[in-house]
């Protein structure tokens, strides 16, 4: 991925998640939203996520789930980037995040 800012929706099988925002440094990304926090590292064309709950109150992508790693595949679309992938350890927990370019950074 470019470096720069990023805004991400999180999207599951069950529903819209949440919105968020990254920045992509050097194969670095970190970033969040009002309930969790995401850093992880892209190798190539995968992201590998550690998702962090910091806010009890907030919606999770499959509830009673606090913190949870995935690893998602990276393609280029129109606006940004499109990742797809699943939650480690549970079947069938497809996610799908759609990365909007928003910004360069400083």
């Amino acid at each position: 991925m470019k470096d720069g800012i990023y805004f991400v929706v999180f999207k599951s099988a069950q529903n819209d998640v949440g919105t968020g925002t990254v920045v992509v440094r050097n194969n670095t990304v970190n970033g969040g939203d009002f309930g969790f926090t995401y850093q992880g590292v892209i190798q190539a064309n995968s992201l590998d996520l550690l998702v962090f709950q910091h806010d009890p109150q907030a919606q999770c992508v499959i509830p009673g789930l606090h913190e949870y790693r995935t690893t998602f595949a990276i393609t280029q679309s129109a606006s940004g980037y499109l990742l797809q992938g699943s939650i480690l350890g549970i079947p069938n927990s497809n996610l799908e995040v759609h990365a909007k370019f928003i910004g360069d950074l400083v």
